[in-house]
């Protein structure tokens, strides 16, 4: 037990001070603007069908979407992507034509390009449809 405590208490002599400077710095641009904002996502079901067809067996998925400043998603990236690059590439095309956004916006009120995170859960999905 004393061996873990001193593990855990270097880890922390040892942090580096730019994860802090990063979360200050976070908090800072989400005040001086706005995120990105999900108007509407429209794809469970087809999440659904096609997670089926690629046989899928996980009880959620978390992605992440580029959004452009026009409010269209340009990337997607899966978290805990598949072996099979067909499948992450499959999934992110319909993740990324069943959102609609609004574009990030800096201090200024100007349109940015931005991200937006989510996480699916499957058996919330089949409990809507």
């Amino acid at each position: 037990m004393v061996r873990m405590f001193s593990l855990a208490a270097a880890a922390l002599a040892f942090a580096s001070p730019t994860l802090a400077k990063g979360d200050a710095a976070a908090d800072v641009t989400a005040d001086a603007g706005t995120p990105v904002k999900l108007v509407e996502f429209s794809g469970g079901w087809e999440v659904l069908k096609t997670s089926s067809q690629l046989r899928v067996w996980r009880s959620h998925l978390g992605y992440r979407l580029a959004v452009d400043a026009e409010g269209k998603a340009t990337g997607c990236e899966i978290e805990d992507e598949f072996r099979r690059t067909y499948v992450n590439q499959k999934l992110c095309s319909v993740l990324m034509k069943t959102h609609t956004f609004q574009p990030a916006r800096d201090a200024s009120n100007a349109p940015v390009p931005g991200s937006y995170s989510n996480s699916l859960s499957y058996m919330e999905l089949r409990a809507q449809n």
